[in-house]
């Protein structure tokens, strides 16, 4: 089985010496994503978990989608928030975009983002055997 390297224009390009996501089998592996805006680079919505948190979902949507999966088929999340005094704006929006059988998830309080960056979001998903051809 060898792994492929997932690269989409519509999301935020890597920073460091990492995929924006890999697929590997019928599993999809998307690293963690951030409100950045795709032209500068800078932070989008500054301060603004609410905003920043769809638009990382949507950026996530279309690595899923780059890599053949989406967010239906997200298994595990895992949240990076700035501060958990957030957590309520952050997990309403989240809500709007897993409302039936959402994935398990972890979130997680950080101490130090860039300026104005609020969150940023990683997750796991698999393929249905119909996509993958298995």
């Amino acid at each position: 089985m060898r792994k492929q390297i997932i690269v989409t224009d519509k999301a935020p390009k890597p920073s460091g010496a990492y995929a924006q996501a890999v697929k590997l089998g019928n599993m999809v592996y998307v690293s963690g994503t951030c409100p950045f805006d795709l032209e500068t680079g800078s932070v989008l919505a500054p301060g603004d978990v609410a905003k920043q948190t769809a638009i990382v979902l949507d950026y996530m949507k279309e690595i899923l989608e780059e890599a053949g999966s989406s967010l239906e088929h997200v298994v595990k999340v895992t949240a990076f928030l700035d501060d958990l005094d957030g957590f309520k704006a952050y997990n309403e929006v989240y809500s709007g975009y897993f409302e039936h059988e959402p994935p398990a998830r972890s979130t997680v309080e950080i101490v130090k983002f860039p300026p104005g960056m609020t969150v940023e979001i990683e997750c796991i998903a698999y393929m249905d055997e119909e996509e993958t051809g298995h």
